[in-house]
């Protein structure tokens, strides 16, 4: 695969190193505006970005770890014949474009097609590792694995469950070689092509592979439908909610809503929308322009009426007090 764009260093380039702190409104412009990266960013709702990025980017083989507290979106600068998985520590994704929503979470892995994709929307308090690998490279590395002529490449399911087997290994050889380049102070050539061979066959080896497509046209998309409901959570924490309205918003009754929320995540609504919550909360008491509220005018906001039942949660969550949080964040700043 050529460059996406060998001309334009200000659109890409590889880098063997690169890290970037967003926090504020013009470090994200002048990171845009210097360029380098697949991808423009951008904040959502109108909030205050804090992003970070590190990295290792070459024509066929990346690296990346990405935190935010803030949430962003981020939409491609053109189209190449790319694939993504990403492993998603905390918070989630969503990802827009041909074939409807993906989402990914800590309990499911994601794997996309670059040129699929219409944008990536990325809650608040979200981590996660990911790594880029060129279609013609997963391809040589699929016919060296099966030695069959012209084998192509497997239609991968664009979800993993990390309970597979394989998948935690996957994560971790992602998880380490995103450290590992990190660390290096010079250019590792020399050793890039033997990671990025055993890697291909780690992911041919153990992502799982698509179900056979549907007869019925139209057929729904769980992690689809999933993505919607979150989404609408996302935009209503601080109002009321009840679940008849995330079921409606998404299309499903209340009770596939609730058994879509506990296959793929784990969690009840309820559970997930308490999380968000608390999160939130979190956020307030140690940043942003309500760190000068009381705890309680905090709490209240993000819908906890009961303060006792609240500092419980609270310390289940954070394993110390919201007033414990507030003053190691002042004596931290």
């Amino acid at each position: 695969m050529t460059s996406p764009s060998p001309t334009r260093p200000d659109v890409w380039r590889p880098q063997a190193h690169l890290s970037a702190k967003i926090h504020s409104l013009d470090e994200l412009r002048r990171f845009n505006e210097r360029g380098g990266i697949a991808v423009d960013i951008d904040v959502l709702r109108s909030v205050d970005p804090w992003v970070e990025i590190s990295g290792s980017q070459s024509e066929d083989f990346s690296f990346w770890r990405t935190s935010s507290r803030s949430g962003f979106v981020t939409k491609p600068k053109f189209s190449a014949d790319l694939v993504t998985i990403r492993f998603v520590v905390s918070g989630h994704f969503t990802y827009s474009g041909r074939g409807g929503d993906i989402l990914g979470s800590p309990a499911h892995a994601t794997l996309v097609g670059f040129e699929t994709i219409a944008e990536v929307r990325a809650s608040d308090w979200v981590d996660a590792v990911s790594a880029t690998i060129a279609a013609e490279t997963l391809t040589a590395a699929n016919h060296a694995l099966t030695g069959r002529d012209d084998p192509g490449l497997p239609t991968f399911a664009p979800v993993a469950d990390m309970t597979l087997p394989g998948m935690s290994a996957l994560f971790r050889t992602v998880q380490r070689v995103q450290s590992w380049t990190r660390d290096q102070d010079r250019p590792v050539d020399l050793l890039y092509p033997l990671i990025r061979e055993v890697m291909s066959y780690q992911l041919l080896s153990s992502w799982p592979k698509a179900a056979p497509p549907r007869q019925a046209a139209g057929a729904d998309v769980p992690s689809r439908r999933l993505g919607i409901a979150i989404d609408y959570i996302e935009e209503n924490l601080s109002k009321t909610i009840v679940l008849s309205d995330v079921a409606a918003a998404a299309s499903m009754s209340v009770r596939s809503l609730q058994d879509k929320f506990k296959k793929e995540l784990g969690r009840t609504p309820v559970q997930f929308i308490v999380d968000r919550r608390l999160e939130c909360v979190h956020r307030d008491l140690i940043a942003g322009p309500k760190a000068a509220w009381s705890i309680a005018r905090i709490a209240r906001h993000w819908g906890f009426a009961h303060m006792g039942d609240f500092g419980q949660r609270y310390r289940r969550a954070y394993g110390c007090t919201p007033s414990e949080t507030r003053r190691k964040s002042a004596s931290n700043p």
